[in-house]
């Protein structure tokens, strides 16, 4: 794409992010998306072939967004891996719980068939991974894709479990902190 169309399309992305939650990712429509961001309708189904692409798409520079500050912030190298995981899992919370569509987008991008987003999800996938593995840095190598399993999964259970009503953002940071402890305490202890 030329500059202009980048330009364009992170118009467009801009716009998804906006709806999404002013009225949630089912009620996002193409049309809207098109007026909203001042590109012609074609041309946002020139950069996406569906509304589930544009979504994932809106999703996916969500969560770029969010790693951004979240590295930009990110422990300094002399420190544990705890304290950089630990302020990741409080932030990453924290705009769960301030963003429940983006929390629902995610659960609904995660299950689709469609090509384009399966490539998004793979793509957010591997970013979720670099960062891991920045932020688990002095654990056990061998540990770090358990340990990164374990608090993925206990971070999509607590944002899961908050977007249901299950459980207040306190009890899923607490939640969430606790697995993290005990995964990378296990996975340091391996490297002494």
């Amino acid at each position: 794409m030329t500059s202009s169309q980048l330009i364009r399309r992170a118009k467009v992305i801009e716009e998804v992010i906006d709806l999404i939650g002013d009225v949630g990712a089912e009620a996002v429509q193409m049309r809207d998306v098109a007026q909203r961001s001042g590109v012609a309708l074609a041309t946002v189904y020139r950069y996406f072939s569906s509304k589930e692409h544009l979504l994932a798409a809106a999703l996916e520079d969500w969560q770029k967004r969010l790693t951004r500050r979240i590295m930009s912030a990110a422990r300094p190298p002399e420190q544990d891996p705890l304290s950089g995981m630990l302020e990741y899992l409080r932030r990453a919370v924290r705009a769960f719980h301030r963003n429940p569509e983006m929390t629902a987008l995610m659960h609904q991008m995660m299950i689709s068939t469609v090509p384009e987003v399966r490539a998004t999800i793979d793509e957010m996938n591997r970013t979720n991974i670099d960062m891991f593995n920045r932020l688990l840095d002095g654990v056990a190598p061998e540990e770090i894709p358990n340990v990164s399993f374990g608090i993925n999964a206990a971070l999509a259970s607590a944002i899961t479990g908050m977007l249901v009503r299950s459980l207040t953002l306190d009890e899923a940071l607490s939640r969430v902190e606790w697995v993290a402890r005990a995964l990378i305490d296990t996975g340091t202890a391996q490297q002494r």
